[in-house]
């Protein structure tokens, strides 16, 4: 087994970040977006790197496996002040490198970082069926903080999420 690096998107990762996007969302229903939704040019994700990187409280995180990503975490901050403290997470893990660390490291960099910026809380949802990802974020700090009742239609059914949030001493 190959070790993984983690490390901040750059903007030449645009095109295998797209294509990274496009194989998560086509393995599993736990993302926001169906296969074939997600419509978003290398030189657009290029431009939203730079921005994130120089955003202060945001970042897109990168699990790479020798030269593939296979993985990524979003933290996106805010200016605003009353909510300047917070960031919501995202995460995706290709299927192929479930079970191997990978999602537990990329939230390990997030905590591990959030305090140095002034975060001291992040947040995330996640569908309640998701059993795998809650225990990873309940064994990472997260609590369930509340249910988002239909927050989804995917096939046609109503799926439900809950808020999870890892609070800290920024």
């Amino acid at each position: 087994m190959s070790e993984i690096t983690i490390r901040d998107a750059r903007p030449d990762d645009a095109g295998a970040y797209v294509t990274l996007q496009k194989a998560l969302f086509g393995e599993t229903n736990f993302m926001l977006f169906a296969p074939g939704e997600y419509q978003v040019s290398p030189e657009e994700v290029s431009a939203q790197f730079e921005k994130i990187a120089n955003s202060g409280t945001s970042r897109r995180i990168l699990a790479i496996d020798q030269a593939d990503l296979v993985g990524f975490l979003g933290v996106s901050g805010s200016p605003i002040p009353r909510i300047r403290h917070s960031a919501l997470l995202v995460i995706g893990v290709l299927r192929s490198h479930w079970r191997r660390g990978v999602g537990r490291s990329l939230l390990a960099e997030a905590i591990r970082w959030a305090p140095t910026v002034g975060l001291s809380r992040l947040e995330l949802f996640v569908m309640k069926s998701n059993s795998r990802a809650i225990a990873l974020y309940e064994q990472m700090g997260f609590r369930v903080e509340g249910c988002r009742r239909r927050a989804y239609v995917i096939d046609g059914a109503p799926i439900d999420d809950q808020l999870m949030a890892c609070v800290f001493e920024a």
